[in-house]
């Protein structure tokens, strides 16, 4: 008989995490940087809808709490 030769599994089990490892993290920064999109898209959406607010309180006369007679 020859010998037997035992490959490394922990180190082929490691390198199969450590590459899942990669794909995680890639994952993780896509939808970080969705999430920072939706982020400045909500900051604009709110300021727009603010704006719309003050020019429909402005038509009816309506003073918004915290406002200031300018």
């Amino acid at each position: 008989m020859g010998i037997v030769i035992r490959f490394p599994i922990e180190r082929t089990e490691m390198q199969r995490l450590v590459q899942n490892l990669k794909v995680q993290e890639e994952e993780i920064k896509m939808c970080l940087d969705d999430l920072e999109a939706l982020n400045e898209h909500i900051v604009e959406l709110t300021a727009e809808y603010e704006i719309l607010l003050n020019r429909v309180c402005e038509l009816n006369q309506i003073k918004l709490e915290g406002e200031t007679n300018d």
